[in-house]
């Protein structure tokens, strides 16, 4: 709405009204009660009853005696209630990443996300580390309930990514409560891309997706949570289980498992083409993972089978990474099923 020197206004907010008499500010108004006090009020506050303004009168218009400055003050009040009224800060916001197929996730490329599920803008920005740098993605703003595409990835590059960050400042037009500055580090280890168990369904899209939400929290930051006592705890609780085999995996040598039902949770439906091309696509993701981490060898376990897996294993090491050596691992641990390479 648009008000005057001379209009009559009524308060929203309590009984009676009075007249315009000036403008403190852009926002705020003085107004002359019934009762004859002059008021500092919110121009949110204020409903106009009848618009008189200078130079108009019972006789008919007169000459307009506004001074200059407050013209123009009254040209630039053009107040929006709904925005300005008081919001209290509800929701959150957090990263997502979405397949573009998801039958076929070994092919898909993936979508991230942001979401801003709050009522307020949120100033954002998101970043990539595939080790203890950052590399920027976006920065902007994203208005409230919105989402937004931030960035397409391919399934190998996905898969080289240690972590996601999202830092962000929210804030709203007119009257709004102040919120901490918000710095969330999403870790993708441990994600498998070609799983259709990682992604789950959510109110956010109408596929399945893996959207990292607070509640979503990852193991680091679990244990960052947990006191010495309930360390203390875990760790005792864990000396009385019995011990398991477990995948070998240090900065000398890594095992990667290419056989199919590792890989993806239903294999029934994927046919001989489709089982290979998803086995490649892993061993290239691990193998370059590998490459910019410390490790320095990386078993391949591809089984014998017909030999296929090996076969074009092999000729991708030849094509694509020449200066590798690589040789069949050891057969006393793996048989005649697994391929080494040496990366160091």
């Amino acid at each position: 709405m648009t008000l005057k020197i001379g209009d009559r206004v009524r308060f929203l907010n309590d009984v009676g009204g009075g007249t315009v008499t000036a403008f403190i500010d852009n926002k705020m108004v003085e107004v002359k009660t019934d009762d004859g006090f002059e008021i500092p009020v919110l121009a949110t506050e204020l409903l106009p009853e009848l618009s008189t303004g200078y130079g108009i009168d019972e006789e008919g218009p007169s000459q307009d005696t506004t001074p200059p400055q407050q013209k123009e003050e009254v040209k630039h009040l053009q107040v929006n209630t709904a925005e300005y009224r008081h919001q209290k800060f509800s929701g959150e916001a957090f990263l997502a990443i979405v397949p573009e197929n998801e039958k076929l996730l070994h092919v898909s490329d993936f979508r991230l996300y942001l979401i801003n599920d709050s009522n307020y803008t949120i100033h954002y920005q998101v970043s990539q580390s595939e080790g203890s740098v950052y590399e920027l993605i976006k920065t902007g703003e994203l208005e409230a309930d919105t989402k937004m595409v931030i960035k397409k990835f391919g399934q190998s590059g996905l898969g080289k990514l240690k972590s996601l960050r999202m830092q962000g400042l929210f804030s709203k037009e007119g009257l709004y409560d102040p919120q901490p500055g918000i710095d969330i580090t999403n870790s993708l280890e441990g994600y498998s891309f070609y799983k259709a168990a990682e992604f789950k369904e959510n109110d956010y899209f109408d596929c399945k997706a893996i959207v990292f939400k607070k509640e979503d929290l990852n193991m680091e930051e679990v244990v960052k949570s947990l006191s010495e006592n309930d360390i203390l705890k875990v760790k005792q609780s864990k000396d009385t289980k019995p011990k398991t085999h477990q995948k070998k995996k240090t900065n000398d040598i890594e095992e990667i498992d290419l056989h199919i039902e590792e890989i993806v949770d239903h294999q029934t439906d994927l046919s001989n083409g489709e089982i290979l091309d998803i086995q490649m696509s892993r061993f290239e993701t691990a193998l370059e993972t590998a490459l910019k981490s410390n490790t320095r060898r990386i078993v391949f376990i591809h089984g014998v089978g017909n030999g296929k897996l090996k076969h074009e294993l092999r000729k991708k090491l030849d094509r694509k990474y020449p200066d590798l050596k690589y040789q069949d691992a050891s057969f006393k641990e793996y048989g005649y099923g697994a391929t080494m390479v040496s990366l160091r």
